[in-house]
Formats: structure tokens, sequence, C-alpha cells
């Protein structure tokens, strides 16, 4: 018995009669009563009642009519089986960070789709320590963060940003070129919360207390929303990264504070163990930094 065999058999069955079931075949109608005879011997069982107004389904005929359904769905389903098969990819998780930019993650998804073909992307927005913990746990394949990390981990710098002070436009400062350490003294400063950049803001904070500055420290929760966030604390100056001062609150002034080296950093990390496929993703985003 061979698969056409059952079709046959749907067929004179769907048609009503041999002579409407040929031309849909593509088979000449005394072949095609040839070829379902030869079934009915080989099964040892008659399929059909031939009348002169066509055929009815025997008892028989109506179980085996039942069973080639489900077979012949079966066979042509084969080909979408092996297609999925053919696109099963291994996925790899990969966690962003707070204000990362959309053209640059863009430009990161699509290298990869090319790059890595046989792994699928799943993005997954956390803050740096969150990355890391879930890293640390096995949860989190590729952590993209902006501290640097414990060792035991493979970690590429993907770019530094300049960081200072955007100062708000009707600020004295802001007629200024320069901001000096001590031009911080009593001003009101919104900074980012801790587990939002672990360490953005350490340089600062140590500096500021050794000169004996006293700011008004303003920690807050923000990533594309600087300006409001600024705005309802009252915030005489934003400590940020040149390129988010930029984009976010372009009418304020930017400066670097004079005398310290300071920069938010931002590491693409993964874990020594992994798998090859992480390893083969990490290292295309690492070939696509310098862009903040």
């Amino acid at each position: 018995m061979e698969l056409r065999h059952l079709r046959y058999v749907v067929a004179v069955a769907d048609a009503g009669s041999f002579s409407r079931a040929a031309p849909r075949l593509h088979v000449a109608q005394p072949a095609l009563s040839r070829q379902v005879r030869a079934l009915e011997r080989e099964l040892g069982e008659r399929l059909f009642e031939r009348t002169r107004a066509g055929v009815t389904v025997t008892a028989a005929g109506a179980a085996l009519i039942a069973h080639a359904r489900q077979l012949l769905a079966l066979a042509a389903a084969t080909p979408d089986v092996l297609a999925d098969c053919a696109r099963h990819r291994e996925l790899v998780s990969v966690g962003l960070p707070p204000g990362i930019r959309a053209d640059w993650l863009l430009d990161v998804t699509r290298q990869l789709r090319t790059a890595v073909p046989r792994c699928a992307v799943r993005y997954l927005e956390a803050g740096s320590a969150e990355q890391l913990r879930l890293l640390a746990r096995g949860s989190l394949d590729v952590a993209i963060v902006h501290q640097v990390p414990a060792d035991g981990h493979v970690s590429r710098l993907l770019w530094r940003e300049p960081l200072g002070v955007a100062v708000r436009p009707d600020h004295p400062l802001a007629e200024r070129t320069t901001c000096q350490l001590p031009d911080l003294d009593g001003m009101r400063v919104l900074v980012h919360s801790r587990d939002q950049v672990p360490t953005q803001q350490d340089g600062v904070l140590t500096a500021v207390m050794a000169a004996g500055i006293r700011p008004v420290w303003i920690f807050g929760r923000f990533v594309e929303h600087a300006r409001p966030a600024a705005e309802a604390a009252d915030a005489d100056a934003v400590l940020l990264g040149s390129h988010t001062a930029a984009r976010q609150l372009d009418d304020w002034s930017w400066r670097p504070i004079d005398g310290l080296e300071l920069a938010m950093t931002t590491w693409v990390v993964r874990r020594a163990d992994t798998r090859a496929g992480v390893a083969e993703v990490a290292d295309t985003i690492a070939a696509l930094g310098s862009a903040p």
C-alpha cells in the first residue's frame, strides 16, 4: 500500500464515483478503478459498493478512509516539520541597561541576525546590578552594564561617555564655560539611584566629601525622562553623561567638572563558563561598541 492508494480511496469517497474522482486525481478512470480493486484484494475487504449512480462506502471503507485522512495530513505536514527544525535556533538572553540608544540597539540586532544566525536573541531590560545578579544565577546570558563586573567574567568595554553636570538655563553656572568642584556647593543636583548606575556618582561624591563641599544630592530613578525628573525635584543640575544631556536636556548647559576625569562606562559581560553561542553573541556586540 502506498500513499497514492490512500489518496485514491479518499478522492473516490469524496467524489461519490470513480468517474468524478479520476479528473481530480489526473488519472484515467479505468486505471483508478484497477488501483482501488488491487488495494481491496490486498486488504481482503471491499471498500466500495459499486452502483450505476456511483459508489457507496462500506464499513471497512469508512474505517480505512478515516485512518487515511490522518496519514495524509501527517504526510502533508512533513515539509513544515522539517522546515521548523531547520529554523530552530539557540536562545540567548541579553540584558539592556537604562538609556541605551535605540539606533545602536537596532544595528546590534541586525548584525546579530547576520553574524550569528544560529542564535535567537531575546532582550531583557534591567539595571546593572540586577543584570549581574541574573548573570550569576544563570538566568541571563549576556549583560550590558554600566559598571566593571567582578572577576570570573569575560568583559569588554563598549564605550566611555564623559560624565559631568547639566545646569538649568537660568542658573548662574549656565553662563560659565567651565565647572569647578566648589561650584557644586549648595546646588541641588539630581543623580541616578545607585541600583541604576552603581559607580556613576562614586568619583564625584568621594571628591566632594574630601573637599568639604556640600551639594544637595537628590537620588532618583530616571532613564528617558531626565527633564521631568529634574523639574519635579527642583534641581539646579543633573549629573549625567554628555550624550544623554544633549539628547534629553538640549537647552541646559552641560559641563565637565574640571579636575575630575569622570566617565560612565558601558561593558558587555558574559560568564567564562558559557555556551559557544553566547560567546559569539557577546563578541559580536563588543565589536559594535564605541557608540553611546
